[in-house]
């Protein structure tokens, strides 16, 4: 039964990439099994996505992403320092907004779920440190996916409505060819000892430092084979629809609503805060929006490259706001649990 359903999943998600492609919405690869997948589950379904399916992809985006650092480009993104603080520090202060209105719309919402919800940081990593601090890890994983779901879904989609052009950014590299595929194993021990290490996103991160070392010290120029992304798109996209079941949407309607309006308006204020940073930073709008959208590093990222945007500067932007947030969870939630108690 698992098998079928492992198969199922391949097959209905494949036909989303030719669905999407043929209407011609943008990242067929990651969007169309990623709303396949959805349809499925929330009709019912038994579906399943391959297992470490998400890990494989994100070790060969990680990869792929880490070579767009030649020398200078890591040069450009380190001197974007000062601003990636400020971007930081203004995540948090909207993480604290939509916790604020969460807590106004859903009425009994403890502080500390709503806290986790509205963080922008890992659905597993806020869950644990929810399960540590009794709160609702249920509402948690919602939450996150949906932040997620929603981001990923809407960002690429207003980019291709409003007819973004690709930006002075594209990269030109030529294929590596086999030369490549070396590189995946230690990529994957790497991502193994993180991940052993509870290091946040190690499939990700440890192969994008291998391939940013690599590239930016010139010792490797060259961009992955042709399909490597593709592939890895879709079994990001899989494992990302796999995650909603109709009954989990149904179990808790007025927390949706009101994490959806939370989330809208966190959305607003992020684009607004984009509109500010392009203007004080000199960076084009579209790659301030994708720097302060509170979606995934992967797929933001992805986003990015598609668009032909600076990918090395999303990298930062995200990456830095990954591990603040991964960092101050905890003593933050603890602070909060303190706070309540003397209340």
């Amino acid at each position: 039964m698992l098998y079928f359903s492992h198969a199922s999943g391949l097959v209905i998600s494949l036909a989303g990439v030719f669905f999407w492609h043929t209407a011609g919405g943008p990242l067929p690869w990651l969007l169309g099994p990623l709303l396949a997948m959805l349809a499925g589950r929330l009709l019912g379904l038994p579906l399943a996505s391959v297992p470490y399916s998400r890990e494989l992809g994100q070790a060969i985006v990680g990869l792929a992403l880490g070579l767009t650092f030649s020398h200078e480009a890591l040069l450009r993104t380190v001197a974007m320092a000062p601003w990636i603080a400020l971007a930081v520090t203004f995540a948090f202060l909207l993480a604290w907004l939509a916790m604020q209105m969460l807590r106004r719309l859903c009425p009994g919402l403890d502080p500390l779920t709503a806290w986790l919800v509205a963080l922008p940081g890992g659905a597993s990593e806020m869950t644990a440190i929810g399960a540590r601090r009794g709160a609702k890890s249920e509402w948690i994983v919602l939450g996150q996916s949906l932040r997620v779901l929603i981001v990923v879904l809407l960002y690429p989609g207003a980019f291709a409505l409003f007819g973004h052009s690709t930006a002075p950014f594209a990269t030109t590299l030529a294929p590596l060819g086999s030369s490549a595929l070396p590189w995946l194993l230690p990529a994957l021990a790497l991502g193994a000892l993180l991940q052993w290490r509870r290091v946040p996103n190690p499939w990700f991160i440890g192969p994008l430092l291998i391939s940013l070392v690599l590239a930016s010290s010139e010792t490797v120029t060259g961009r992955l084979p042709v399909g490597w992304v593709e592939l890895a798109q879709l079994l990001i996209g899989i494992a990302l629809g796999v995650r909603f079941d109709r009954q989990q949407m149904l179990a808790a309607p007025r927390f949706v609503a009101a994490f959806l309006a939370s989330l809208g308006s966190l959305l607003l204020l992020a684009v607004a805060g984009a509109g500010l940073l392009a203007m004080l930073a000199g960076l084009p709008l579209p790659l301030a929006i994708l720097a302060l959208a509170p979606g995934g590093i992967t797929e933001m990222c992805l986003t990015a490259k598609a668009m032909g945007l600076d990918v090395p500067t999303i990298i930062g932007f995200q990456l830095c706001r990954l591990v603040m947030v991964l960092l101050l969870a905890e003593p933050l939630s603890r602070r909060l649990l303190t706070a309540k108690d003397q209340s």
